[in-house]
C-alpha cells in the first residue's frame, strides 16, 4: 500500500511557473435537482482558486454525467479573471461533470523541466533523461488534461463510482458525500483504462479558510490509494502520468493530467 504520509509542499521554487493544475469547482457541490449550477474553470497550482484563464478554445467534453444521461454545460464564458458555465442538473442522484483540453506543447530550458519534474514527483522520468543523458536537454512536451467534479443532487446513488472514458481519470471507491473528516476515501487511478501504478497523488483542502496542498502518496500496483481526509469542504485531487511521446517530431514527452473535485460535509 502506498505511503499515507503527509509530504507538505512548501517553496514550489521555480516549477510553480510551470505547474498549471486544471479543476472545476461548482459554486455549490450539494444542490438540490433542477438546479442551475454555475462551474468556475480553475486553473493554476493554488486551491480553490486558480491564477491563469483557462481558453474556451481548449476545452473539450464539457457535459455533466447523471443517471438520467449526459446534457452539455451551457453559457461557457471566459471571464477576465476565470472561465465559467452554467449546467442543470437533470435529477436526483449524483451528477459528474467533466472537460478536458485539447494537447498543447511546451519547451522548458533543462533546469526548469527539471524542476517542474520534481515538484510533481514524476521520479521515473527524472531517471529516464538521467540513463539516457538528457538531463541537459530541454523538455519537449505534449501536455492534456482530463477533469472531474462530483455533485451531490439530494439523493445518493452510484453514478460517483463512473468511468467517463478518460484517457487518464481518478475512479472513488466510496462515496465523497458519505465520508466526514478523519475518514479515508480510497479512490483508483485509471490511465487507458488500466491500473496507473507508482504516481504520485496531491491532495488540496481547507485548512480554517487557507488553501492546504499535499501530497498523500503513491498510487499501488492496482491504482489504487487511499486519500486521508482532515477536515469539511471542497477537495482536490490532483496526478500526473507522463510517458515517451508517440510522435518524436512533436515532443519527446506526453503528460496527462487528471484532477477530481468534491466536498466532504460536516460531522454527521
Amino acid at each position: 500500500m502506498a505511503s499515507r504520509s503527509l509530504w507538505l509542499l512548501a517553496c514550489l521554487g521555480p516549477a510553480a511557473a510551470v505547474a498549471h493544475v486544471l479543476y472545476l469547482m461548482p459554486e455549490r457541490f450539494v444542490a438540490a435537482p433542477g438546479a442551475v449550477v454555475e462551474i468556475r474553470f480553475e486553473n493554476g497550482d493554488d486551491f480553490p482558486e486558480g491564477s491563469t484563464p483557462v481558453r474556451v478554445e481548449r476545452l473539450r467534453n464539457l457535459r455533466l454525467i447523471s443517471a438520467s444521461g449526459e446534457v452539455p454545460l451551457e453559457n461557457v464564458v471566459a471571464g477576465n479573471e476565470r472561465t465559467t458555465a452554467r449546467v442543470r442538473l437533470p435529477g436526483a442522484g449524483t451528477a459528474i461533470v467533466t472537460a478536458e483540453t485539447l494537447p498543447h506543447f511546451i519547451e522548458l530550458a533543462p533546469e526548469k523541466f527539471r524542476a517542474y519534474l520534481e515538484h510533481e514527483h514524476l521520479t521515473a522520468v527524472l531517471a529516464w533523461r538521467e540513463r539516457a543523458g538528457e538531463a541537459g536537454k530541454p523538455g519537449r512536451e505534449l501536455y492534456s488534461k482530463y477533469v472531474k467534479a462530483l455533485i451531490h443532487g439530494g439523493r445518493p446513488d452510484e453514478t460517483w463510482k463512473r468511468t467517463v472514458g478518460f484517457i487518464v481519470e481518478f475512479i472513488p471507491d466510496a462515496d465523497p458525500f458519505a465520508l466526514r473528516p478523519g475518514d479515508e476515501l480510497p479512490v483508483r487511478l485509471l490511465f487507458r483504462g488500466a491500473p496507473a501504478a507508482d504516481v504520485a497523488v496531491q491532495l488540496a483542502w481547507l485548512d480554517h479558510g487557507a488553501g492546504r496542498i499535499a501530497v498523500v502518496g503513491r498510487t499501488d500496483a492496482e491504482g489504487r490509494l487511499r486519500v486521508p481526509l482532515h477536515a469539511a469542504g471542497p477537495h482536490r485531487l490532483h496526478a500526473i502520468v507522463m510517458e515517451r511521446c508517440g510522435r518524436p517530431e512533436k515532443a519527446d514527452w506526453e503528460s496527462f493530467w487528471a484532477s477530481l473535485t468534491f466536498e466532504v460535509p460536516a460531522g454527521r
